[in-house]
């Protein structure tokens, strides 16, 4: 949800860059507006960070429950199907 304090404008962006960049820092994430509509949003880079961490634990998390049902094939039957293809 939008709010004044983390709300701006795209001309607030570029004459009040620091300030701008100061509230994405202390409230993680600001939206720019452009024509009093929500255009983009600046993302302080720790917030970022933690997402793409989050993200990648859950795809992986993902990975393990599709590959935790596979029937497992000890390695000495795979090495015996390979010299029986050869």
């Amino acid at each position: 949800m939008n709010t004044n304090m983390d709300t701006f404008s795209v001309t607030d962006l570029r004459h009040k860059t620091k300030e701008v960049l100061k509230n994405a820092a202390n409230h993680k994430v600001v939206y720019l507006l452009r024509h009093a509509k929500t255009e983009a949003a600046l993302v302080d880079i720790a917030y970022l960070q933690a997402l793409q961490e989050a993200y990648e634990d859950y795809l992986d998390i993902l990975e393990y429950d599709a590959t935790i049902g596979l029937k497992r094939i000890p390695l000495t039957q795979h090495k015996n199907r390979l010299k029986k293809q050869r």
